[in-house]
């Protein structure tokens, strides 16, 4: 049945926008400072919830303890200063937040739990303590790799769950598992589907799918180390089980990165999430609008990694 407007016309179709190619963006200051005794807020996760904005993001203390928390709900970004700084009573790191629609269920993946990879479920994600007790979605290991696996990122296509991540070390992996299991574990199998220098695939994979792509499009970003700081390059694919191209994948003409960021406030564009259409598992974007919450950090900033000064910042793309 098609669904009509008030007129009684069938409303118009999204608009749709190519990706594309080379990238300009304008970047708002920092969004946020720490509270609670936190001296670092990072690797951002949002998802559109109730017409509002609900993030996710790791903390760090003064100490050599990495936490977790969510802010309170905003409809600008620009409102996260003054929203409430909820603490978590388990850390989640590095978090994926996702709506999975077939279960009815919010999943809330992360790394650094009892296995490579950990989940929990909730049915009202705005309760940052709210969340299932923890539950498996990863036990593989690689080598090569002085972190281990890092930086789990979800998303799944009719029939497939897919797993991509991280191991700091030049290096894309990918898990699968029909659609009909999730949520549950990936188990212990992985392909190496991307393979370059350290620095140029770091960190931080995020994959998305394109609106209004016909056949469907997938994004993929993945952060990596440059001369001037942290930036993402980009990659397509037509399949989520397929092969990645090249998108805008160089520090002179990265997708994001010191080159084309407009910020003043930070060199570095790192770990955060695109700007999601709809909470569900197909992490849908819109190219037409499209928004990068990262973190950023003073130029000036050193020390140790985890109390690196990161703070939210939003970038929005010039067409």
């Amino acid at each position: 049945m098609t669904r009509l407007s008030v007129t009684g016309t069938p409303p118009p179709p999204p608009k749709f926008c190519p990706l594309p190619t080379s990238y300009r963006w304008t970047s708002s200051g920092v969004l946020a400072q720490p509270k609670n005794g936190w001296v670092s807020l990072k690797d951002f996760t949002t998802v559109p919830y109730q017409g509002k904005h609900l993030v996710y993001a790791t903390t760090h203390d003064q100490g050599s303890t990495w936490g977790s928390m969510n802010f309170g709900l905003v409809t600008n970004f620009s409102e996260l200063a003054n929203a409430p700084q909820n603490k978590m009573n388990y850390a989640t790191v590095a978090p994926s937040l996702f709506y999975f629609a077939p279960k009815n269920i919010w999943v809330l993946a992360y790394q650094w739990g009892p296995t490579a990879f950990s989940y929990r479920t909730s049915n009202d994600p705005t309760n940052a303590n709210g969340w299932s007790n923890v539950q498996t979605l990863f036990t593989g290991s690689i080598t090569g790799s002085s972190t281990g696996v890092i930086d789990q990122a979800i998303i799944g296509d009719n029939s497939t769950m897919y797993l991509f991540f991280c191991g700091d070390n030049g290096k894309i992996y990918r898990a699968s598992m029909p659609i009909d299991r999730f949520p549950g574990s990936f188990g212990n199998s992985y392909q190496t589907i991307m393979s370059d220098t350290t620095n140029n695939l770091f960190e931080a994979v995020q994959v998305y799918t394109l609106q209004g792509e016909q056949p469907a499009k997938y994004l993929m970003i993945v952060e990596a180390i440059g001369s001037n700081g942290r930036y993402f390059r980009s990659f397509t694919a037509t399949s989520l089980g397929g092969t990645w191209t090249p998108n805008a994948a160089t520090e002179r003409s990265p997708f994001a990165g010191k080159a084309n960021s407009g910020a003043t406030w930070t060199n570095d564009i790192s770990h955060g999430e695109i700007i999601r259409v709809n909470a569900d598992q197909t992490m849908l974007i819109d190219a037409c609008n499209l928004q990068l919450l990262y973190q950023g950090r003073s130029p000036q900033s050193g020390g140790d990694y985890g109390r690196l000064p990161y703070r939210p910042g939003l970038l929005t793309l010039q067409r």
